[in-house]
């Protein structure tokens, strides 16, 4: 009579040793520095909580100003683009990572991941210990340890819908592993006369670890104070992300670039926004 459960507890005992020793990856925070930091984690799930040397926090308000040719950036909006062309966007979004502020106490991460999605959602805002900061810097795109790339466990459908790799924000490859860093689209007006409406599709979705770049924005002054929200503007001009002083893209025959099918235009695209954002 007890050979049936004795077989019972032997199978649910190997089963467990099964389980264990499969290989099944935790989730939680990576980051020793973090007061959340999971030791036996081997799988980020951005949740890290950056300790504050002070007592309080204070509100950051990081607020991107886009413009067109220095007027205030409208969707839909015809404006005069690259080599003259008449043209419009319609989408203009990207992601930014680990951004840090630095200060006379050094330099402290202070927020994993964050979605700019022109003109819905233009400000960041983050947590910081009062004092004086004088440099903000951050990576464009998303970090591989949050990509999802190479892990095949991956699942963008883990992060609730206000978190900015929600699979509801449009950004995540189904097609291919990660997401889309930066998704910029609109129309080109072809006509010889430049006065019709912008027809002419264009797009670039740039993602891939090897686009991801990170940037350092240095003499600022952002004075965390007590009890308020202070606001550090950062603009962005739309037409420095098609041209530099020695390049301008052919919008005509570059005017579509899914990364991997033109590395190259996405490398390039990517540079240009990393130049564009300026203090103001």
């Amino acid at each position: 009579m007890l050979r049936p459960l004795f077989k019972l507890i032997l199978i649910s005992i190997t089963c467990c040793f099964i389980f264990i020793g499969s290989g099944c990856k935790k989730s939680g925070c990576m980051n020793p520095l973090a007061t959340n930091f999971d030791a036996e984690a081997d799988k980020d799930d951005g949740s890290c909580i950056l300790p504050i040397t002070e007592d309080t926090t204070e509100t950051v308000e990081i607020r991107f100003v886009p413009t067109m040719n220095g007027e205030p950036f409208a969707p839909n909006q015809a404006f005069i683009g690259p080599n003259n062309l008449r043209m419009n966007m319609e989408t203009f979004k990207f992601y930014l990572s680990d951004i840090a502020l630095t200060g006379s106490a050094g330099t402290n991460v202070l927020r994993d991941v964050a979605f700019i999605d022109f003109p819905s959602s233009k400000s960041i805002f983050i947590n910081a210990a009062p004092g004086n900061y004088s440099a903000i810097s951050f990576g464009l795109g998303v970090k591989k340890s949050l990509n999802g790339t190479g892990d095949t466990e991956y699942n963008p459908a883990q992060w609730a819908d206000t978190h900015p790799l929600s699979i509801y924000k449009g950004m995540y490859w189904t097609w291919a592993s990660g997401y889309i860093f930066t998704k910029l689209e609109g129309r080109i007006d072809t006509s010889q006369t430049q006065d019709q409406q912008p027809n002419f599709s264009w797009f670039y979705h740039i993602g891939m670890d090897t686009t991801y770049t990170t940037k350092t924005i240095e003499g600022l002054t952002i004075n965390a104070v007590e009890g308020q929200t202070t606001v550090l503007e950062l603009g962005v001009e739309v037409n420095d992300l098609f041209r530099t002083n020695a390049d301008t893209i052919n919008m005509t025959t570059d005017y579509f670039t899914h990364t991997t099918d033109n590395l190259n235009l996405a490398l390039k695209v990517m540079n240009n926004l990393k130049v564009s954002i300026r203090k103001l």
